[in-house]
Parts: C-alpha cells; structure tokens; sequence
C-alpha cells in the first residue's frame, strides 16, 4: 500500500469515528424503555460508578450469554475461564449482579465448598430483553444491505475480530 492509499484510509477511519461519536446521542434515544429503565435502575443502585458502573449492562450481557447458553449452573472458575477474566473479577461481577437480583448462588450437589451460579428469573427476562433488542437492531441495519453486501461485511467483520484476537 502506498503513503497515499494509508493516508487515505487514515482520513476515511477518522472520518467514521466522528461520525459514529456525533451519532452517539441518537443511539441512547433510540433504547426501549425496559432498557432505558434498566440503565436508570443501575444508576440508582450503584451511583458511585466504578466497578459497579451503569453502563455495565454490557457486562450483565455477556455474563448472561454465558450463563443461558448452559444446561446446569456454572461454577465461578468455569464462568471466569468462559468470560476470559481473572477470577477476582468474575467474583466482584457476580456479587454485584446478586445484589441487582439478576444472578443467584446454587450449592453443587456433589460438593458443598463449591458455589454454582445461574441467571434468576429477572436476569433471564433482561437478558431475553436485550438480546431481543440487539438482534432487532442487527437485523434493522442489515436490511439495508444487499445479500452480497451483507455476506462481504460478516466476513470482513469475522477477519477483523480474528486480527484483534491475535492481537492480544
């Protein structure tokens, strides 16, 4: 690729990122009111923000992937190697997710020293919740593609995750 070419697509992805910050706003307006009111009720219980931040129902999404993609509950080293996070993280997540009502702790029916974890019913619903809205959105923006496009962009999609894993 020459200078020009890589000074090009340097303006072309600056370009794309300010146009996605500029569009940032619209996206907040555009959440159903369940996770509008979700985001809300996170503030409220953890207004300090950190570990505990609104924002983390990002976090609560990615646990509940885990955890309803499972037959039984998962203990915590389990949960931690599938989220790919130290177990100190998997454990403050957990807690504050009990604290909300979305998680539950379940002893292991063979050993009483292990603590198995699973979505309550309330995690289920929000987590159904979002993955519904998510999916909707997916499905919204992906419309407006043609079948070739669409095929092109998942597959320069699934490329770029696959350079951002050997990344790491």
């Amino acid at each position: 690729m020459t200078g020009s070419a890589l000074k090009l697509s340097a303006e072309a992805t600056g370009e794309f990122i300010r146009q996605l910050i500029s569009i940032k706003p619209r996206l907040k307006l555009m959440l159903p009111d369940d996770l509008a009111r979700l985001k809300h009720r996170l503030r409220e219980l953890h207004p300090e923000g950190g570990v505990k931040k609104a924002a983390d129902y990002d976090l609560f999404y990615r646990v509940g992937i885990v955890l309803s993609g499972q037959q039984e509950p998962m203990t915590m080293s389990e949960l931690s190697e599938a989220l790919s996070v130290p177990f100190s993280s998997t454990t403050r997540m957990v807690e504050w997710l009990i604290e909300s009502g979305y998680v539950k702790r379940l002893p292991d029916p063979e050993d009483g020293r292990i603590v198995r974890v699973s979505l309550t019913k309330a995690g289920q619903a929000l987590y159904q919740t979002i993955n519904d809205f998510l999916t909707r959105r997916l499905k919204q923006i992906l419309s407006k593609f043609t079948p070739a496009e669409r095929e092109n962009l998942i597959a320069l999609l699934r490329k770029g995750m696959d350079i951002l894993k050997e990344l790491e």
